[in-house]
């Protein structure tokens, strides 16, 4: 044999051995988080991919990190794993490149569809996902996969289809509520984010459940937590607005607004800018709905930050820093709590921690006089001249 065919034969045997290691993982419902980490790093192929899906997923109650998804996705791709290719695509998606999102997973799917053939429930749903939406798109065979998947008892899966159920698809998937909550129930209990979002939505919609604005803030926190950014700018918004039977808090909803911009979700800046409620903006819209809007009740959070702030304010208890005591106090006092309104107007006069602008500071300490606040008035009238 010549060394060049020697070559491609001990290649192609090389390539063989490596997917016939990998060809054996298959998930199951007793796979841990800690074990999906701990293959992953002892360089399974298999695990580094499902470990990128859970980290950007938040599956098994991970938090969202899209970073380390996209280094394990890599790993796995370089391996030769069609995980990776998989959710790299997912994150191409995130990003709006749609093109090199379809290339990979038009890369991802041969090997997905023969991993799925083999029962694989993470394949299954992957390619159901490539079926829902890639075009062309294949819906019929994208719901026989969730199902399978679901059935299989892959969360993910009976997030998603339990969602479709509450809602249905005409001519495809008959409504069922009944079906689509206990399929949700079942994944929440397995600390499925996308279940926890999509039971949130569902209550936030009313799809298949009484509508409830209170219950689906529960679930949109309880995501929100694992730093989801559609739910941050969702329950962002939920808060900022109030809706019957959820009170309106809105410097909760302008830091969750604020968390999803910095995500880089283009939705909750568009609205952060339409509502001039991003850091370092103010305007009379912005005073007249903290002026005559909001009553002085403060939240238990709130006051943990405002109790925090000013110690960054004063320097009694933290470091003396000015920039991360306006940071934190511009949302509270957007959200018409007297004291950060004060403190904002203060700083604004003295140019500490913030731009000076004598103009905002008026604003500032006017709205905190307006809220009851004794200090601002006296200072309004001590300082009037610098007006």
């Amino acid at each position: 044999m010549d060394p060049k065919s020697t070559f491609i034969f001990l290649f192609s045997l090389f390539l063989y051995l490596s997917s016939a290691s990998w060809a054996k993982d298959i998930w199951d419902s007793s796979l841990s988080y800690g074990q999906v980490v701990a293959k992953a790093k002892d360089g399974s192929p298999y695990h580094m991919g499902l470990l990128g899906i859970y980290l950007r997923s938040g599956e098994a109650g991970c938090l969202v990190n899209v970073d380390a998804s996209r280094q394990w996705s890599e790993a796995a791709l370089k391996k030769g794993h069609p995980f990776g290719s998989y959710n790299l695509a997912n994150l191409a998606m995130l990003k709006g490149d749609f093109s090199e999102a379809t290339r990979l997973y038009q890369d991802a799917a041969l090997l997905l569809q023969r991993r799925a053939s083999d029962g694989d429930a993470v394949a299954m749903y992957c390619m159901g996902e490539i079926d829902f939406q890639v075009l062309p798109t294949n819906v019929p065979r994208a719901l026989d996969l969730f199902q399978k998947s679901a059935d299989a008892g892959y969360p993910q899966a009976q997030a998603t289809i339990g969602a479709l159920y509450l809602k249905g698809l005409p001519g495809l998937l008959d409504r069922n509520p009944e079906k689509g909550v206990d399929l949700l129930s079942k994944a929440v209990r397995a600390k499925s984010l996308t279940a926890r979002f999509n039971l949130g939505m569902a209550y936030y919609n009313g799809d298949g459940v009484p509508q409830d604005p209170s219950k689906a803030a529960q679930w949109l926190q309880v995501a929100e937590k694992q730093n989801f950014v559609e739910a941050q700018y969702v329950l962002g918004m939920l808060l900022a607005e109030g809706e019957e039977g959820l009170p309106k808090n809105l410097s909760q909803g302008v830091r969750l607004l604020n968390k999803a911009d910095k995500q880089g979700h283009k939705l909750a800046r568009a609205y952060l800018e339409k509502m001039d409620l991003k850091p370092g903006t103010i305007s009379n819209k912005v005073l007249q709905t903290t002026t005559s809007n909001f009553s002085n009740m403060t939240s238990s959070e709130d006051e943990k930050i405002l109790h925090e702030a000013r110690k960054y304010y004063t320097g009694i208890g933290r470091p003396k820093n000015y920039e991360k005591a306006y940071s934190m106090l511009l949302p509270l006092a957007k959200g018409g709590y007297p004291e950060a309104a004060r403190l904002v107007g203060l700083m604004k006069l003295s140019g500490k921690g913030t731009e000076k602008n004598p103009k905002d500071a008026k604003q500032w300490l006017s709205v905190a006089a307006q809220k009851g606040d004794g200090v601002a008035r006296r200072m309004l009238e001590q300082y009037k001249r610098l007006f």
